[in-house]
This record gives C-alpha cells, structure tokens and sequence, in this order.
C-alpha cells in the first residue's frame, strides 16, 4: 500500500510461527521453538540470538503489556487521531514472550491475540532477507546494477541492486491515491495482478539518483522481479520456502496464493462490500495489485519473524549488518533511519531499533527489534492511520520496568 508520512512506516509490499502456544497473557509451560538455551548476557548486536522462549512473561509484565494496549483505547476513546479502537500485539524475547489484544475491528467485532491483518509494507522487511540470501549464494552482486538481472525502464538509472534496497535509487512512487484508488477499482476484477500490469497503472517515475533514502515502493516491486527472475519460481513460493518455513511461522499467508485463517481483523465495511476471505479488500486483486503477493499475520508471526531476522538466525550475521547499517541509514523521516529494507528507529529505546511499519487503506502495523535486548515486538492496527509508535515504546518500557 502507500506510505504515510505520518506514521513513519511504509506502505504494503512485496509479500509476504511456530506459534509461541504459551505466548498469551496467561502463564504457560516452559516451551523453547529451537536451539541450545538461552545465553546469561546480551551478545553484541550482530551475534546470532539463542532461541526465543515461548515461556510466558512474569505476570506483572504481562499485566503492563495488557495495560498499554488498554490505554490506546483511552486514548482513542479522547481523540480519534490517538491510540486505536482496536489492536494486537506480542513481544517475544530470549527469556520469556507474550501476546495481547484489545478491542474491535473495523466491523465492531473483537481483535484476537490470533487475529490476522495485513502487515503491509513489513513485507519489505522479507522481500530484503530473500535478495540478501540470493546474494549469500552468490546469485546477485548487491552492488551491480539491478538492470544486470531485470529489464525494466525503472533500472535505467543504473541504480545498484543495494541503492534499490536501500530507496536510494531514484524511483519515485506516484501519488497516494493511485494506490489507494485499486482498493475500489472495479476493473481489478478477482484475478491477481501481474507486477507488469501493476506498474503499467501505477506509473512510477525515475529521477536522479542521490545519497539520502526516498521512500518508493516500487523499489521492492522491481526487487520481487529479481526474486522471481534469479529463483525461477513464484515469489509467494520462494517465501513460504526459504523463510516462512525455516522461521518457524504458520499462522502468515502470502496472498493470494495463500488464503489467510481466520481470525481475521475486518477492514471498515466502507472498504469490504462481501468478504472472499483475502485482506484487507473486497476482492484478490487488492492484496496482489502493488506486488507479488500480500502478507497477512497475526502479530505473534510478526514478532517471531523480526526475533528470526534480526536476530541472524536466518541469514548471516554480515547480512544483518549490512540490512540495518549498509548504508549509512541516513533519515527517512524524524528518528527514522533506512538501511536495507529496514526502518532504523533512533527514538524508541535507548538502544536502536530495528524493523518496519506499514500502513494501508485498513491498517497500521509496526515491528522492532532490539538486538542489545534480544526483544522483538509487533503491533498490528486494523485501521489506517494510526501512529503505534506511542505504544511500541510503552511495551518496551513495560519489558524492561523491574
């Protein structure tokens, strides 16, 4: 979906857990997904994370945890630009995780700690990991330029394969409504759309390329190409093959090869006229029409991958580095930094933060790693516009506080 630059995540792109069964906000059995126990010190950043823990939170955290998201309520309650109506939400960490929700979607029925929404443009975060594991096999060179692999009027800049990833490629993304305008399209129809057709309608444009990141989704369109390109197979498959699986995750759908299950959060009647069971729209074609395929999640999937990612035990602890410091991650908006298909976040611990927002026609969503916590956590909005990073930094309070 589109950027808004009032929440500082992105916008809905290329697609798309061991569920933590213990991970509510009720205390549960010891549960370890995988790997030896736990480390008794924080590793530096880049250093593979031990296992995450499915083991409940101490109660009194959880009680904390619950209470931020009852108060966004409030807040929501005060003033429709504040908090939200409804949301989820999970941490997951090396000694203990939780997930959590609080009141309704955009139907009036009730969010579920399991409820799966859109995770919009935190799919960037694993079209960036595909592209980085192809580079690891030695498949694509980061730093050739993307029209080696790919033509495509949009790769006549010369931009690198590590300028795309990094929105330093002099892609532009044309206006909001352009993306948003599909949500109602009637010639959309209920097939997917190819990414060819997608950005034959959207009309992106190429400028000059430059040293400061500029948010454009179409980078990570003509990144799922390459995918598709370099892999011989369709992206939603690549995905479920080489991340999906290996991360542990099973309550996530990349769309529309794969139907989400519900739970699900409903988008505003004023967006879904009769549901066929995809988000966040009407039909199919919505989820498909920027990208490969739409991922869909609840926050607990959400919050194990970025544990996953971010914490090297998908790919290379080099790659991680080079996703959340090559290059330089100058500012994409305030206290937002971008590295390779990661939002840097400079403002929400005391330590950084690593990860991605989104926000769509029916949803907000935001994740953040803190690699010198060995903590991930999600947020999952079904409501367009909302700004989670008040509550993203409340939860990590709440973790912390003694």
């Amino acid at each position: 979906m589109t950027i808004r630059h009032s929440l500082a995540p992105g916008s809905a792109l290329v697609v798309a857990a061991l569920l933590l069964a213990a991970c509510t906000s009720t205390a549960g059995d010891a549960a370890r997904i995988s790997g030896p126990p736990p480390a008794t010190t924080v590793s530096t950043p880049y250093a593979t994370f031990p296992s995450p823990v499915a083991r409940a939170l101490a109660r009194p955290t959880q009680r904390k945890l619950q209470a931020v998201l009852d108060q966004a309520l409030v807040l929501h309650a005060a003033s429709p630009t504040a908090g939200a109506r409804g949301l989820a939400a999970a941490v997951v960490t090396d000694h203990g995780s939780w997930a959590g929700a609080a009141g309704t979607d955009g139907i009036g029925a009730r969010v579920q700690v399991k409820s799966m929404m859109p995770i919009d443009s935190i799919t960037k975060t694993f079209t960036a990991a595909e592209v980085l594991l192809l580079a690891q096999a030695g498949k694509v060179n980061l730093d050739a330029p993307l029209s080696r692999y790919i033509d495509h009027p949009l790769t006549a800049g010369g931009a690198t394969v590590r300028q795309v990833l990094s929105m330093r490629s002099g892609v532009s993304d044309p206006p909001i409504r352009a993306y948003d305008g599909l949500v109602h399209l009637p010639a959309a129809g209920k097939a997917s759309w190819s990414i060819q057709r997608s950005l034959a309608y959207l009309k992106p444009t190429l400028a000059a390329r430059g040293p400061v990141p500029r948010y454009a989704s179409a980078n990570y369109l003509l990144l799922g190409m390459l995918v598709e390109k370099l892999t011989g197979r369709p992206m939603a498959q690549v995905l479920r093959t080489d991340l999906f699986d290996p991360a542990h995750l099973t309550r996530v759908a990349a769309q529309d090869t794969e139907r989400p299950v519900p739970p699900l959060a409903a988008a505003p009647r004023s967006l879904v006229s009769k549901s066929d069971g995809y988000l966040p729209s009407r039909s199919r074609a919505h989820p498909t029409h920027d990208t490969f395929a739409g991922i869909a999640a609840d926050a607990q999937t959400v919050a194990l991958w970025g544990y996953q990612l971010y914490g090297a035990r998908l790919l290379a602890p080099t790659s991680v580095r080079a996703m959340t410091t090559e290059p330089t991650p100058d500012q994409l908006f305030p206290g937002v930094g971008y590295g390779l298909g990661t939002m840097v976040y400079t403002d929400l611990a005391t330590d950084p933060g690593y990860g991605h927002g989104g926000s769509g026609p029916a949803s907000t969503s935001i994740l953040v790693v803190v690699p010198a916590r060995h903590l991930s956590l999600a947020i999952l909005i079904p409501e367009e516009n909302r700004q989670p990073q008040e509550q993203a930094r409340d939860l990590l309070h709440a973790v912390a506080a003694p």
